[in-house]
């Protein structure tokens, strides 16, 4: 039990020296940003009645000074405009500088607020509470980076301020033994509250990943292929580009299981999907749809170039050769049928367009390429 909180603090202590810690890919943030904005905006929310309300703390400590400081109270209200901007604007760069920049400001607003009141510098000390834990809250859209900087400026702000002859009668020391240790606690909430979002969004990924991944071929699922399919279809019926599918079935199949077994046929799956990848551009999509079949869209892809495009698969599958363990050559072929959109298909259209020329190929000997050329699912023609 000892042992293994040991090797956990480690682990802790490992990551927070680390550089990799503190960095967040900008998909994440934008994630982070939408999880947490409604949030942060009801805090910015409580911090705009809280800095204001503090009038109360004003007039108890001197109600002569308290009366010179409710214009300032009333600045507090800036931070109403945060969730206003929150809601009409995503541009992270941006909001996370304006709302660090406005967070300051207020700082450095009660920094003033208290030269205008009685011993001010003396009670007003642990108002800078405010600064170190309800802020960082506040800042839990942005990256771990700034939520850090902004903890250090905070902290640092007071002590410059005094330095600069804004803060008269400021207590260094005092407030130093009481905000810092506060500062170095939020700093450290703040990259648990980091570390804990970084790996729910992992977790979130992985898991989104192997909902649309085909797990034995590496390529998309059937379910996520109809998915682009339909956004592929969309858009050329928006912007009228062409798009052209390929449907693929491995030769024979069946009797290289028979042959050679369930694993050499799962091998022979693997390595077609592997040659997909090679062959295609990064723009296309390849998907295993079917046992031995597979499919590939084509964005922005005429007749023509999808034909130069699946007879190229064709002669690369025809060309390639595996080893069994048992050091057996296997050689296996494809045969590939051809659609390309038209005005007023459907998935379904398409599909049984391309699967019509599959057909087609698979009746004219297998290992060819034919290619869906009328509005109705029967004509084809042969490349090959």
């Amino acid at each position: 039990m000892i042992k293994h909180s040991f090797r956990t603090l480690d682990r802790v202590f490992k990551s927070l020296f680390s550089i990799e810690w503190i960095h967040e890919d900008p998909e994440l943030l934008r994630e982070k940003f939408q999880d947490h904005k409604i949030f942060a905006s009801r805090i910015f929310i409580l911090g705009a009645m809280i800095g204001s309300g503090l009038w109360i703390w004003d007039d108890v400590i001197d109600p002569a000074g308290a009366v010179q400081t409710v214009r300032f109270r009333l600045v507090y209200l800036i931070f109403l405009l945060l969730p206003w901007l929150f809601k009409h604007t995503d541009d992270l760069r941006r909001l996370t500088l304006f709302s660090i920049g406005i967070i300051l400001f207020t700082e450095a607003l009660f920094v003033h607020i208290l030269t205008y009141l009685k011993m001010g510098m003396v009670y007003g000390i642990g108002g800078f509470m405010y600064y170190m834990l309800i802020p960082p809250l506040a800042l839990q859209p942005f990256s771990l980076k700034s939520s850090l900087l902004y903890i250090v400026l905070a902290a640092l702000l007071p002590h410059i301020m005094a330095l600069t002859g804004m803060a008269p009668g400021f207590e260094h020391l005092h407030y130093a033994v009481l905000i810092w240790p506060a500062a170095a606690l939020a700093m450290l909430i703040q990259y648990f509250y980091a570390l804990e979002y970084r790996q729910r969004y992992n977790l979130k990924k992985r898991l989104e990943t192997l909902s649309y991944t085909d797990t034995l071929s590496g390529l998309y699922n059937r379910r996520y292929f109809m998915q682009f399919m339909q956004k592929e279809l969309k858009r050329f019926e928006r912007h009228g580009k062409p798009f052209s599918f390929l449907m693929i079935d491995i030769d024979h199949f069946k009797k290289i299981n028979d042959t050679f077994g369930h694993p050499v046929g799962d091998t022979v799956i693997q390595a077609v999907s592997a040659l997909l990848r090679r062959e295609i551009r990064e723009m296309d999509f390849a998907a295993r749809i079917g046992g031995e079949e597979f499919a590939v869209v084509l964005p922005e892809t005429g007749n023509m170039m999808a034909l130069d495009v699946a007879d190229r698969i064709r002669r690369t599958a025809e060309n390639f050769k595996l080893s069994t363990p048992t050091h057996e050559a296997v050689r296996f072929k494809l045969s590939i049928g051809i659609a390309s959109a038209k005005r007023g298909y459907d998935i379904s259209d398409l599909m049984r367009a391309a699967d019509t020329a599959l057909y087609e190929a698979k009746k004219r000997g297998r290992n060819r390429v034919c290619f869906f050329t009328g509005d109705t699912v029967s004509p084809v023609s042969e490349l090959g």
